[in-house]
């Protein structure tokens, strides 16, 4: 009951967000959540260098502020700054000499793996239709979620990954896209109707496909450091990083589809 009450507290305080409120809320939101993301992250890897912490979340949190005003152009000389800082921290606080490249890539890793990619949902948003693409977007990976659950318990048999993802089966993956598939169209007929059945249809399995490894992604960095959940923050859920693993490549993919399509 945890789980399925703080979803739909989630999906409509996304739906409210999207259809009715201001871009501006959205983008707090997303700076919210990135945060949050961040803060767990680092958490999870360099959980007794507090300093490191902070100043990575820091630097993560100022990009979709920086996307919001002044748009992507500007991130790769952010991220020179970002490696910069990083590195004069790394300088002045730590003895330990041989952890510092491990350092220095856990905290720049913290601002490419989650902050860039999560700020595409400002942009997306910015888009044609873009609340509607998001939606589409939250939906497909839903669908993905449940049916992937549901369809793996049933007739799961093959593991899809063993050592980072023991849960996991093939079969759950493919009633995961099948489900997508079939939630993509029925929202394509109503909402998405300038956009082509077969070219829904194929985004769906994209999606799914790059959402799943997402997923397995964010295990991954979990597993390594023996934890089961990110976070606690959401009831039933686990943490901000749990929620948004499968948009953080999925969310810029699908932006820079619909810009170049």
């Amino acid at each position: 009951m945890k789980r399925v009450t703080t979803g739909l507290l989630l999906g409509f305080s996304l739906l409210f967000l999207l259809l009715y409120a201001d871009a501006f809320w959205f983008f707090v939101i997303v700076v919210l959540t990135v945060s949050f993301a961040l803060r767990e992250y680092y958490k999870i890897t360099v959980s007794q260098d507090s300093g490191l912490a902070f100043t990575g979340t820091l630097l993560g949190a100022i990009v979709p502020v920086a996307i919001y005003v002044a748009g992507p152009k500007w991130f790769g000389g952010y991220l020179i700054f970002a490696v910069f800082f990083t590195f004069a921290y790394c300088l002045f606080t730590h003895k330990e000499l041989a952890s510092i490249t491990n350092r220095i890539g856990i905290g720049v890793l913290g601002i490419v793996y989650i902050a860039f990619p999560m700020s595409h949902l400002i942009l997306l948003r910015g888009l044609e239709q873009g609340s509607l693409w998001i939606i589409f977007l939250f939906l497909i990976i839903i669908a993905n979620d449940t049916f992937a659950y549901y369809g793996g318990r049933r007739f799961g048999r093959h593991k899809l990954s063993p050592t980072v993802s023991p849960n996991k089966t093939v079969e759950g993956a493919a009633w995961g896209l099948a489900g997508g598939i079939i939630i993509a169209i029925a929202f394509q007929q109503f909402f998405l109707i300038k956009s082509s059945l077969q070219e829904i249809a194929a985004l769906s399995v994209f999606i799914g496909i790059l959402g799943q490894l997402s997923d397995l992604f964010e295990s991954l960095i979990k597993r390594s450091a023996g934890v089961k959940d990110s976070g606690s923050i959401l009831p039933g859920h686990g943490g901000a990083l749990d929620r948004i693993d499968s948009l953080i490549f999925t969310a810029p993919c699908l932006y820079y589809y619909l810009i170049w399509r």
